[in-house]
């Protein structure tokens, strides 16, 4: 078999894998595929052309047997070898072999972190749903069995407004013979003493640390975010990751892969650090190694990176069948991963990328400072309501109280 002379490399461009030239006219790669890349083709020692996929997808199977992308030009004898973080997949493995693989990763989403919950409402429900549904519950239920047990001829209203001033460490319950249900007055009166200084603490913990809005942790909520509030969710364009969404037997993945398709829901080349695809309402689906850049639990990174996964997929070098120089590039690609190069390139460019954006880290300076009166702009704004009703209320009583006189 006759080696070729130079190799055709297919490629898509994109943020990992910029495509320039030097002063001297010669080809320059950067980002970090770019700088794998070029490390390979360097220790090839073969002159090189570059093929770009005019369709900008990696490698997708069409109804009538041919393939996209850069599976496709590899497919048509256009390019020998292609490489833009290809995946390997059983129907792609027909059609070309890969090489040793250089990075295995899985492929999950991250989307901006919400921010922190604002204080002016922490005073109206500092517990979580269960707990404050539970109090309620308890708050609503023992009026009645404390007007049940001491017989008392008091509404409802009247005996449910003195429970609730016990909680607020009122002498409320004064009136009730207390040799009588001991156990019973001293239960509530333990229960509204841990209620109030449970609320004290919680309140002001989170007026002085403000705790985090929980953002959208897996695929299913992002689903149904992207289906009921209006959210999007960014795919590469013909990858093996669309591909295993359209093709996934959960509801919710295909859902999402539909969604970018009719859509056209694509990543575009913009560096992760810079992209306007990661925001409150926008998810990127992208590697969990290239999302590392920018998402993490790192107070500093601006957006959080779920735990979920939609499938684990291993990278390699993808070439055409009986490629004359298999060995040789199998035996390069095992030099780059003992060296750990890979990761190092990863390093270095998020390094690099976060030093020309900077203004985008999140801010988690901790400033001490006094309550303020935005902080208490909830609890001054309840009592306003609650004097504006009663005015009203007021105002009416005397309305109905004038026009009765007047009728009789």
């Amino acid at each position: 078999m006759d080696c070729p002379k130079f190799l055709r490399v297919s490629v898509v461009p994109l943020k990992d894998l910029r495509i320039s030239r030097n002063e001297d006219g010669s080809l320059k790669l950067s980002g970090i595929q770019g700088r794998f890349l070029s490390t390979v083709l360097e220790a090839m020692k073969m002159p090189f052309r570059l093929v770009i996929a005019e369709d900008r997808e990696w490698g997708r199977l069409l109804p009538t047997g041919n393939w996209t992308g850069m599976i496709g030009k590899i497919q048509k004898g256009s390019a020998d070898i292609a490489d833009s973080h290809i995946g390997i997949t059983e129907q792609r493995a027909t059609v070309v072999d890969f090489s040793t693989v250089y990075l295995t990763d899985d492929m999950t989403f991250a989307i901006t972190k919400p921010g922190p919950i604002p204080t002016s409402s922490a005073f109206a429900n500092p517990f979580d749903s269960v707990t404050s549904t539970l109090m309620l519950t308890v708050l609503l239920v023992m009026p009645l069995i404390f007007n049940y047990l001491f017989r008392h001829k008091e509404t409802y209203i009247i005996s449910f407004l003195r429970l609730l001033g016990s909680i607020f460490q009122q002498p409320t319950l004064a009136s009730y013979n207390t040799e009588r249900f001991k156990p019973l007055i001293c239960s509530w009166l333990f229960f509204a003493a841990v209620t109030s200084f449970s609320y004290s603490a919680v309140l002001l913990s989170v007026l002085s640390v403000p705790s985090e809005i929980i953002a959208v942790q897996n695929f299913k909520e992002l689903a149904k975010a992207v289906k009921n509030n209006g959210y999007r969710s960014y795919v590469k364009k013909g990858s093996a990751t669309l591909d295993f969404m359209l093709r996934s037997d959960k509801e919710h993945l295909r859902y999402l892969g539909e969604s970018a398709v009719r859509h056209n829901w694509y990543t575009n080349d913009r560096p992760l650090t810079l992209t306007d695809q990661i925001d409150h309402r926008s998810a990127l689906i992208d590697p969990r190694t290239k999302l590392l850049m920018v998402a993490g639990p790192e107070d500093w990174k601006p957006h959080f990176l779920s735990d979920d996964s939609i499938n684990t997929y291993k990278f390699a070098v993808a070439m055409k069948k009986n490629f004359c120089h298999k060995n040789k590039l199998n035996t390069i690609i095992s030099r780059v991963n003992s060296a750990g190069l890979y990761m190092q390139f990863t390093k270095e460019e998020g390094f690099r990328s976060w030093l020309s954006a900077s203004e985008r880290r999140r801010d988690v300076s901790k400033k001490i400072k006094p309550l303020s009166l935005k902080d208490l702009s909830g609890a001054f704004g309840a009592i306003l309501v609650g004097l504006n009703l009663g005015i009203i209320v007021f105002i009416g009583e005397v309305t109905c109280y004038r026009i009765r006189e007047k009728q009789y």
